[in-house]
């Protein structure tokens, strides 16, 4: 059992206990390797390394928390003016798992980060399944019974069932919520952050340091690595537009609010190099 020392009982600083090296998050077990850390120091070196290089970083660091922030101001109209939408919950917690796959990409859990887009991913493509098919008995004057059984379908889902993906991308494309292309690269996106889900090489890192009574592995070590950092970028700005055309199909009163309307214009300067669909960018920006 770890006692807390006399320090650490005044301050309860948790990200740097002196006790349990593992719940330090600004901890660096090796001077040898400067680009290894616990959490925070990982965070802390991203910023030294966009002050060096930042026209390269600021588009995959500085960016991302844009593209956050404009899934914010999108997402809270909907939560709070939409009455009935099988998106709504769901587009909440997208934001949340953008969130959290950001700070995990930042403090050097690049594997981990990839496998919550993964999930945000999955649960957007099953939710608007759902939602396309609420809307299809809307447009069609479905019986209350009809309704019935497609929110029992949805409650079973998120109670813990699950979507065949595929197949659902495969609907959404037959009903044209995507084309053949997005089809094709909705697919694919999936694809590569399922492969996240096992541990590829790349992503194993090993430090050793002295602790205790014994040299031994740094189990709670992160890392720096910027290709790891890129990759992951190109994966979440993929999920930042499917999130993005699926507001604006779906909900596209919220572009009509101010801060909607602010956030949009900012998104101008790197529409095309974040190959947003013309028929997303007609919808923006036809408001």
């Amino acid at each position: 059992m770890f006692s807390l020392s006399s320090k650490s009982k005044e301050t309860y600083a948790c990200h740097r206990c002196p006790e349990i090296k593992c719940l330090n998050l600004s901890y660096r077990p090796s001077r040898k390797y400067k680009d290894i850390g616990h959490e925070l120091y990982i965070y802390k070196l991203l910023g030294k390394k966009i002050e060096e290089n930042f026209d390269e970083l600021n588009k995959y660091v500085c960016r991302n928390g844009h593209l956050l922030q404009t899934i914010c101001f999108l997402v809270n109209p909907i939560i709070e003016l939409e009455e009935k939408s099988y998106l709504k919950d769901v587009l909440y917690q997208s934001a949340k798992d953008l969130k959290a796959s950001m700070f995990l990409a930042f403090s050097g859990h690049y594997r981990q980060a990839m496998q919550v887009l993964r999930c945000g991913f999955e649960n957007l493509i099953s939710s608007a399944y759902f939602h396309s098919d609420l809307c299809d008995l809307r447009k069609n004057n479905g019986t209350k019974e009809e309704f019935d059984r497609l929110e029992k379908r949805f409650k079973d889902w998120k109670r813990g069932g699950r979507v065949n993906i595929r197949a659902s991308l495969e609907s959404l494309r037959r009903i044209g919520f995507l084309n053949l292309n997005e089809e094709k690269d909705w697919k694919k996106l999936y694809s590569n952050l399922s492969r996240f889900i096992h541990t590829p090489e790349e992503y194993i890192s090993h430090v050793k340091h002295k602790d205790m009574l014994k040299e031994m592995e740094c189990l709670a070590s992160t890392y720096f690595s910027e290709d790891a950092l890129r990759t992951w970028s190109s994966s979440f700005q993929k999920v930042f537009v499917a999130i993005l055309k699926t507001i604006v199909e779906y909900h596209p009163f919220v572009l009509e609010t101010e801060s909607s309307k602010i956030t949009i214009d900012d998104l101008r300067p790197i529409e095309k190099e974040l190959r947003i669909s013309e028929r997303t960018l007609n919808r923006l920006h036809s408001n």
